[in-house]
């Protein structure tokens, strides 16, 4: 089993979800998994869109709502992504306190909205897929804007969810960056939490490897797109990788490294430009 998941500029166009699509028809003779990341820039946006409603500036929400909107109408899978933006808009004109539960109700739209594209995009290339939203299988604290999985918990939703479609042959599609606490409300993970949201699916699966699926060739010293001198990693322990993410490198999630080393699953870092790059791998303890 292998679990796959892209982030936002990976799947920030139409062209680009299809690139996205035919990478997992290539991986598909094996059990694949799919945590996908909001299309890029939409999460930044929508927490514009929840700042507004919240100062009752109605005139400049509608005009970005209608710009989202806009941004996601591909011709894939339209009337889903009309029914999340009825769902959205209802949500926001009926709230009224604006709590930090609100707002990660809100900003989880990106991925709701990206995984009904992707899931549309690989159906219409022969492939049954099928979108699933986490947080019908993610549980976590109450710690809304940065929650932790309850990995006990976790695995049960997951492995009642996710199996019966792997036995059809059928690839979940699973938005990224939010789970839901025991209450059922949505709890989001923290920026760049799908890579998260990959690794905690992948311990309590057992999955053999997760591949997250970025715009660069693997994990540098510094951001390539801006320096020349950026040492690039083919390899790293997980420590090694920890301790990068936690030194302020962006290119992995702080928490992503726990849950794959508690059972040793192998981690590659690899670009969904540049799909033949062997990438990064992480694995080994020190």
């Amino acid at each position: 089993m292998i679990i796959m998941k892209f982030g936002g500029t990976s799947v920030g166009s139409k062209e680009r979800i299809f690139n996205v699509a035919n990478i997992i028809l290539k991986f598909n003779s094996n059990q694949i998994i799919v945590v996908v990341s909001a299309m890029a820039g939409v999460t930044d946006k929508l927490i514009s869109l929840f700042e507004k409603y919240k100062v009752r500036d109605y005139l400049s929400a509608h005009s970005e709502l209608v710009n989202l909107y806009a941004i996601h109408k591909l011709g894939l899978d339209d009337k889903s992504i009309h029914s999340l933006f009825e769902e959205l808009n209802i949500y926001l004109t009926l709230c009224t306190e604006f709590k930090p539960a609100d707002y990660d109700h809100v900003i989880s739209f990106g991925e709701k909205l990206s995984s009904h594209l992707l899931s549309a995009a690989i159906n219409s290339l022969g492939i049954k897929s099928n979108p699933i939203d986490s947080s019908s299988i993610i549980i976590t604290d109450n710690n809304f804007g940065n929650g932790k999985a309850l990995l006990d918990q976790t695995e049960t939703k997951a492995k009642s969810v996710i199996s019966p479609l792997l036995s059809q042959n059928v690839i979940p599609i699973i938005t990224g960056f939010f789970g839901a606490n025991l209450d059922g409300e949505i709890v989001t993970l923290g920026r760049g939490g799908s890579d998260y949201s990959a690794t905690i699916l992948a311990n309590v699966l057992d999955a053999s490897e997760v591949i997250l699926w970025k715009e660069v060739d693997g994990i540098f010293s510094d951001d390539p797109k801006k320096t020349n001198n950026a040492i690039f990693y083919p390899s790293l322990t997980y420590d090694e990788a920890l301790e990068l993410s936690k030194n302020g490198a962006k290119i992995l999630h702080p928490e992503a490294m726990i849950p794959v080393q508690a059972k040793n699953i192998i981690v590659r870092v690899k670009n969904t430009f540049n799909p033949d790059h062997p990438g990064t791998k992480i694995w080994k303890s020190k």
